[in-house]
């Protein structure tokens, strides 16, 4: 499965800052990280992707909701997220927030479930 190769590296799903809207010519230094206390990125090998398979010739792989908690000590602003490789060097996924901005609260979390598959949303 193509799904397998990109996620058994392992992947990292980074916040970002900044109010970009992502295209098809996204890349990778148009993106501002989060970088308030609790905005780190988080790792996810294919061993964590715990639903996957094939329906309908499109392959799927989702992994439980992932989380990150605001300790910052004032409530921030994120737009959405990206995924790129653990290195950081290869910009590989980028999805603005519905409704973006996004506020989280000091002490308050974002929850965000990973979602791979070979079809797109593209326009």
């Amino acid at each position: 499965m193509q799904l397998e190769r990109i996620l058994t590296s392992s992947v990292k799903y980074k916040l970002f800052s900044n109010n970009l809207t992502p295209d098809r010519d996204t890349v990778l230094g148009d993106i501002t990280p989060a970088t308030w206390t609790g905005s780190t990125g988080i790792n996810q090998s294919w061993s964590d992707y715990t639903t996957n398979g094939v329906s309908s010739h499109n392959g799927y792989a989702i992994a439980p909701p992932i989380d990150w908690t605001n300790g910052s000590g004032g409530d921030v602003d994120v737009y959405g997220y990206y995924v790129t490789d653990t290195g950081a060097t290869k910009l590989l996924a980028v999805a603005r927030f519905d409704g973006a901005p996004v506020t989280i609260v000091d002490g308050g979390s974002l929850s965000v479930v990973p979602v791979w598959g070979d079809f797109s949303q593209a326009e």
